[in-house]
């Protein structure tokens, strides 16, 4: 019998070692470094966050477009050349690899997304080896692998000449000098901006303060003057802290940095006052004016480890499905460590933004503001800090001490909330104790300057850049629309007059773009370029009758009777029974908190079984210690017939200090959680019981049950 050659399977063809290093460099630009260059381009604030110096910017750039790609196709013909067959098989190897890789970028933007992880990676592998024989067998194809070999050059360029990252690259000297300009009221300024902080946090079902929740904002509203129907004109920090430090609406497009905005409040008090700035994510005070004291740049070893951490993620948010990237750690709650820090590293704010907001030294930097606020000089000071408080991660009880909360908040579907209003309602409950801890924050400033002699002559200026919306269905808790303004647009803004003894609430439509010609108007200065806003101390400020907040999905138009604040504030004392955090409890069941448990109706359990996570923690509490048990959290391991989710009751030292309701786990078990306040502690040992409440139709009685070890 004879065998035909055209029967006998067809083997690659030798490929040219030139064409393979082409190939591999080629591939590897259009597949990795395109991708995850064009998202770095596109967003600068990520380099900001880090004050990545430009030169590793551009080392980045040459490293994924040019240097990995280029080491690949070298290593792949180095050992073609070693060996031929094993040469071949890896350049196959990597090719389809690659190919797969620019297939699942593609099907990113198809219905192809919605299939299951598993099954996109399974098809997109078979068209990269399609790919792959393709290019074997098809000179044509091998042809244009050849002329896309140039792609390397054209990623990188494009990268570091025409995207938002160039110019952080390429901007020259911020500003030459300062302004020179005449202070008729030389008081001292300081100026703190909160990040994340709506103002019905802190209001109360009448549009008030409750002093006995929040005492320092209670005492800048009754000592200057609280504009309670203040907004942002932008959404966004990196636009919105612009905004407040130039009284000018930069719209979207800009970076924030002091090229990009030269005229801000650094600039314009450079020449007369002391600067003691501490800017986080921003970069708005020029080289001369804070000799770069506010950026400090961290060490080359430090920079390049956490850049190589952060791109690791990214890259898997990239190029991996999205069902499988969903195991990844977040990257749309902040712009740097997405894996967050050490929390016990002793870390200086202005060396990075991830530090700012994943580790537990947020406490720091507001510490050295204060300290800088009651600090006296040898000229008139203005001491400034963007602090990343109340911003996520809710960490902090108001006394400024942590607790183990979850590490991702309940009810949360990133980046918005899903539909189950309890969990949900938790979630807001964190967020409220952590303005607590900037109410308490609030509370040290005034100490301090009060205690330096400072307080009655300086202008003193709080406010927050935007809000977030903390609310069951929210698609995205930062995006601005009709439904948030209410959450995100209205901010809390307080400004001391120097001298100013009494004030109260002032409901005229104040803008952040007010703040800087109100702060240059008080201290008798002419601002030397034309701004947005107005002075708010001005006899003949504008009546205004619309409002616009500029979002991600564009501008919002709204009224200035300040309903919406109103309206998300009467919603919190609704789930809350008040302004205080710690009186949320599931609809119903609110008249347990705070009762002894000798004064109801407590049986035995029988076979309920329940388990408490860190129980070891409240044998030996030191209610002075830097964290404290605050959030309890276990499952309850009982089946339970009963339709209705089950209540439970939080029994701390016998007085029921929380009641939550379970949630069903996956393994059909129920899980808890609830916040106790920390005032129910006591040093030492505590006694910790856990009850299932339940109606027998004779009344309400607590079920106690059994706390596994």
């Amino acid at each position: 019998m004879t065998t035909h050659d055209s029967a006998r399977p067809q083997r690659p063809e030798p490929v040219h070692p030139l064409d393979v290093f082409l190939s591999i460099v080629a591939l590897s630009a259009l597949a990795v470094a395109q991708p995850l260059l064009d998202l770095l381009g596109r967003n600068a604030e990520f380099f900001l966050a880090r004050a990545t110096p430009r030169g590793d910017i551009v080392l980045l750039g040459l490293v994924i477009g040019i240097v990995i790609p280029a080491f690949l196709g070298v290593l792949v013909v180095g050992i073609g050349r070693v060996h031929a067959g094993v040469g071949q098989a890896l350049h196959i190897a990597v090719i389809t690899v690659l190919g797969a890789i620019m297939i699942l970028q593609i099907a990113a933007h198809t219905p192809f997304a919605r299939l299951p992880g598993w099954v996109e990676i399974a098809l997109s592998a078979a068209g990269g080896l399609g790919i792959s024989m393709a290019y074997y067998r098809s000179e044509p194809v091998r042809a244009v692998a050849r002329f896309a070999g140039v792609a390397p050059l054209v990623v990188v360029s494009l990268f570091l000449f025409s995207s938002s990252t160039s110019r952080l690259v390429f901007a020259g000297d911020e500003i030459a000098e300062p302004y020179r300009v005449t202070v008729s009221n030389p008081a001292p300024v300081v100026m703190v901006v909160f990040d994340e902080f709506p103002v019905a946090s802190i209001m109360d079902g009448e549009g008030a303060i409750d002093p006995a929740v929040y005492p320092g904002f209670a005492r800048l509203a009754a000592d200057g003057t609280w504009y309670r129907n203040a907004v942002t004109v932008q959404q966004q920090t990196e636009n919105s802290l612009p905004a407040i430090l130039s009284g000018i609406d930069p719209g979207i497009g800009k970076l924030p940095t002091a090229a990009d905005h030269p005229f801000t409040l650094f600039t314009l008090l450079a020449d007369a006052y002391e600067l003691r700035v501490q800017e986080a994510v921003t970069d708005l005070c020029p080289a001369y004016a804070c000799e770069n004291s506010t950026r400090h740049v961290p060490p080359a070893a430090q920079r390049w480890k956490s850049l190589g951490e952060d791109l690791w993620i990214v890259a898997g948010h990239v190029f991996l499905p999205n069902d499988v990237a969903a195991g990844l750690a977040r990257i749309d709650t902040t712009w740097a460590n997405f894996n967050g820090g050490d929390a016990d590293a002793d870390i200086d704010i202005t060396t990075r933004f991830q530090d700012l907001v994943y580790s537990s030294d947020r406490r720091a930097p507001i510490g050295r503001f204060i300290e800088d606020a009651a600090r006296d000089g040898d000229e008139p000071t203005l001491v400034f800090l963007h602090a990343l408080v109340p911003h996520v991660p809710w960490t902090y009880l108001p006394s400024g001490q942590t607790y183990p909360s979850p590490d991702v908040a309940p009810g949360s579907v990133s980046p918005g909330w899903g539909d189950d209003a309890w969990l949900v309602d938790q979630a807001y409950q964190q967020h409220l104790m952590q303005v607590g801890y900037v109410d308490t924050v609030v509370q040290r400033l005034i100490a301090a300057l009060e205690g330096s002699g400072r307080y009655d002559d300086a202008l003193i200026v709080v406010v927050a850049d935007h809000g977030i919306a903390v609310r069951p269905g929210v698609a995205h808790r930062r995006v601005v629309t009709m439904d948030t303004i209410g959450d995100i647009a209205a901010v809390p803004l307080f400004i001391k007059l120097p001298g100013q003894r009494t004030g109260g609430a002032d409901d005229y439509r104040a803008e952040t773009t007010d703040i800087l010609p109100t702060i240059a108007d008080a201290l008798g200065i002419h601002v030397p370029w034309a701004t947005d806003g107005t002075s708010l101390i001005s006899a003949d400020r504008p009546v205004r009758e619309e409002s616009r907040v500029e979002g991600s999905t564009g501008v919002v138009a709204f009224g200035t009777d300040g309903s919406e604040a109103r309206a998300v504030a009467a919603r919190k004392v609704d789930h809350f029974g008040g302004s205080d955090p710690y009186g949320l409890a599931p609809n119903g069941f609110g008249e347990l908190l705070g009762r002894e448990i000798g004064d109801l109706r407590v049986e035995a359990g029988g076979g309920l079984a329940v388990t408490l996570e860190g129980r070891e923690a409240f044998r030996d509490v030191d209610l002075d210690g830097p964290e404290l048990p605050a959030w309890v959290t276990g499952r309850l391991l009982t089946e339970i017939e009963d339709d209705h989710l089950p209540i439970i009751a939080i029994v701390v030292n016998g007085m029921v200090a929380a009641v939550t309701r379970a949630t069903p786990a996956d393994d059909g078990a129920f899980t808890y959680g609830a916040v106790v306040p920390p005032d129910v502690l006591v040093d030492g040992r505590n006694e910790i019981e856990l009850a299932l409440v339940d109606d027998d139709g004779t009344g309400r009685r607590l079920l106690r049950m059994h706390l596994l070890p």
